[in-house]
């Protein structure tokens, strides 16, 4: 023990045998802890939750979330406008030069056939293609504001490291070894 520890510790009471008993116990007194610079409870901002150190300067999240979203947002009714009224149209009348339709040679069944069926068809894959575009520039749109996010409260993504952390190769015996037929 150390000379604090003896200078804290109480000596041994005795009793009427003359055996040492338990030393006698206080109950601890705690002071309330003093936060310094406090402001009044009307002052603070409950909203803001950052020490002002890690705060970014800037524009807030919620404006950078407004405006990406906004972005993918009209680049998807663009994109959704510009194949709904140049693109499927285009292709509507170059299948009906190319079938023969527009000729007049075509009976209504090989009209369907050779034009309605392909352009149809077509149809539906573009509008798969576009549904898959909307879908990959909202990913975007969120990996882009999750970049915002970590970089204002130094998440995982703020920050990254200059030197990598070297990679260790753990194998199992078991994965490694030829498997017999």
């Amino acid at each position: 023990m150390t000379a604090r520890t003896l200078d804290r510790t109480e000596p041994e009471q005795t009793d009427e045998t003359g055996t040492a008993a338990a030393p006698a116990h206080k109950p601890a007194v705690h002071k309330p802890v003093e936060k310094k610079n406090r402001r009044p409870a009307k002052a603070r901002r409950p909203w803001k939750r950052l020490p002002s150190e890690k705060r970014g300067t800037g524009l807030p999240v919620v404006i950078w979330t407004v405006f990406i979203r906004l972005v993918v947002l009209i680049a998807d009714y663009l994109l959704a406008y510009v194949t709904a009224t140049v693109v499927i149209p285009m292709l509507g009348a170059w299948l009906h030069q190319q079938s023969g339709a527009s000729q007049g040679a075509l009976t209504s069944a090989g009209t369907i056939a050779m034009w309605l069926t392909p352009l149809l068809f077509l149809v539906l894959l573009m509008a798969a293609g576009v549904l898959v575009l909307m879908r990959g520039l909202w990913r975007w749109g969120t990996r882009m504001i999750q970049k915002v996010r970590d970089g204002r409260t130094g998440g995982p993504g703020a920050a990254p490291s200059r030197a990598p952390a070297p990679q260790t190769e753990t194998r199992n015996k078991k994965n490694t070894r030829k498997r017999s037929k």
